[in-house]
């Protein structure tokens, strides 16, 4: 980078020194590992979904009005298996408990989770927190993009259904079995957060304030050459 802003002396290429080597290896070995561990935590995440498709295709029943699989079970329940040959699930307790209007807003929850391609994003943030697993961020950052993820979901869930429906879909699921691997569900450890924040409207911020955060996020990278070419600059 120095040599590209005309700060060495040297007229051509810098010989490449074992500093320059390692500068190179280094980042690009961890970038290898993280994305190692990526693929294995989308592999995974894989079988588990296909070992649990197969079940549901004994044990389940499709349902083409709500185009969901729809188990025999007495407890409310409502998840999907993203990825590969998608599903929505939902539980015949879930049908006696909601209402027409409370079952679409959950149902749409679990579609976000699909056509967002979530399981991607959750895949990324497990295998940066195995990698950097003594780090207390990865660990933080996995928790967070989970909430996130939910949070999104809820969203597309309010362009249908207002927030008073979401939120009582919300609170009757919250004796909802928990999800199986690989799988999002509209209730979980996070859904006390997420029912405070549906329950309290939120202003979109401006678009002045989210055009200057885009421009942040693009420049941060840059700033390391800024600062290396700004003596030739001048």
């Amino acid at each position: 980078m120095l040599h590209s802003c005309g700060l060495t002396t040297a007229t051509g290429a810098p010989d490449p020194t074992i500093a320059d080597r390692l500068a190179i290896a280094l980042p690009f070995s961890v970038m290898l590992v993280v994305l190692g561990s990526f693929a294995f935590e989308v592999l995974r995440g894989r079988r588990a979904r296909s070992r649990h498709r197969a079940v549901l295709d004994m044990v389940g029943r499709r349902s083409p009005d709500l185009c969901a699989t729809v188990l025999a079970h007495d407890l409310p329940a409502a998840y999907c298996l993203p990825g590969y040959k998608p599903r929505v699930v939902v539980s015949q307790g879930a049908l006696r408990l909601l209402s027409a209007g409370q079952l679409d807003a959950v149902l749409e929850h679990e579609r976000s989770h699909v056509a967002g391609r979530h399981h991607l994003a959750m895949a990324a943030m497990q295998a940066f927190a195995r990698v950097f697993r003594r780090l207390p961020l990865a660990h933080h950052a996995k928790e967070q993009t989970s909430v996130l993820l939910e949070m999104i979901a809820d969203d597309r869930a309010l362009r249908s259904q207002s927030r008073d429906v979401l939120a009582t879909a919300m609170y009757e699921m919250a004796a909802a079995k928990a999800a199986p691997a690989g799988a999002f569900a509209v209730s979980g450890p996070s859904a006390v957060v997420r029912l405070r924040r549906v329950l309290t409207p939120q202003r979109r911020p401006h678009v002045a304030l989210r055009g200057s955060v885009a421009a942040a996020a693009a420049v941060v990278p840059v700033i390391p050459l800024l600062f290396s070419c700004v003596p030739t600059i001048g």
